[in-house]
């Protein structure tokens, strides 16, 4: 039986993604845990981040007759900084990666004027040669961002970007970009050689993987909603501190 496991990680938990990248990589953390219980030697994975870059809605596919509400069970409670919340059975294979959208978010502060912003972003909207903007390897590099909006959240902005695929870097350029140019009106696609400046990865979201008729089934788990809550209560913790400081500061 197939299944299709969908999760999130707190990217700066992890020394990257791949499983080449480490012992405590994304992948070699899930795996590892796949393997001590006898439940799958190998994984299939759908998106790979980059170092720092957290997601919220990444995918991977496993074979097992393992019973699958065991297993969610077991990667909760097993793996920390992770949690495991949805799932979708077939009989049937399903590679992951061909998926039909997928949502990144960046987080910016509000002290960008967010019209400004996205006057900028939006020149990226479409199917373009993206060479300039990523980190180049034996891919293609022309893609198609279907939409660049926005939602606000406190005192943040989050810029969400759409499209079936993206490059290694490309969100964290175009970004950059749209950073660094603030204020002007540069067509970003005359640029005639690579755009070297990259937003930090630890604004980045990997928000949400779509499938054609794939509707993914909730599973809620006391450990992951204990590791959000505590995780929740730290960062709290953390900003009353620095609130401290800063107001001893002004």
């Amino acid at each position: 039986m197939y299944y299709l496991i969908k999760y999130g990680y707190d990217g700066k938990s992890f020394c990257g993604f791949q499983r080449d990248n480490g012992d405590n990589s994304v992948e070699n953390t899930i795996l590892k845990i796949l393997k001590n219980y006898g439940i799958s030697d190998n994984m299939e994975s759908a998106a790979r981040t980059d170092k720092n870059v957290s997601a919220a809605g990444n995918v991977f596919l496993i074979n097992t007759e393992e019973n699958i509400e065991k297993i969610m069970k077991i990667l909760n409670s097993q793996i920390k900084n992770m949690f495991f919340y949805a799932y979708f059975k077939s009989i049937a294979y399903i590679n992951p990666r061909h998926n039909e959208l997928k949502r990144y978010s960046y987080i910016i502060s509000k002290k960008y004027d967010i019209n400004t912003m996205m006057k900028i972003l939006k020149k990226f909207i479409g199917t373009h040669d993206f060479i300039n903007f990523c980190r180049k390897d034996n891919r293609n590099t022309i893609r198609t961002i279907e939409n660049i909006n926005y939602d606000e959240l406190q005192d943040f902005f989050l810029i969400n970007f759409y499209g079936r695929s993206f490059i290694w870097h490309q969100i964290r350029n175009i970004m950059g970009f749209a950073i660094k140019y603030y204020n002007t009106d540069i067509d970003p696609f005359l640029l005639k050689s690579h755009f070297s400046y990259i937003s930090k990865p630890d604004q980045l979201i990997l928000m949400d993987i779509v499938y054609k008729g794939i509707e993914f089934k909730k599973f809620r788990s006391i450990y992951s909603k204990k590791y959000i809550e505590n995780r929740l209560i730290n960062i709290n913790t953390e900003k009353i501190i620095y609130d401290v400081f800063y107001n001893l500061n002004k």
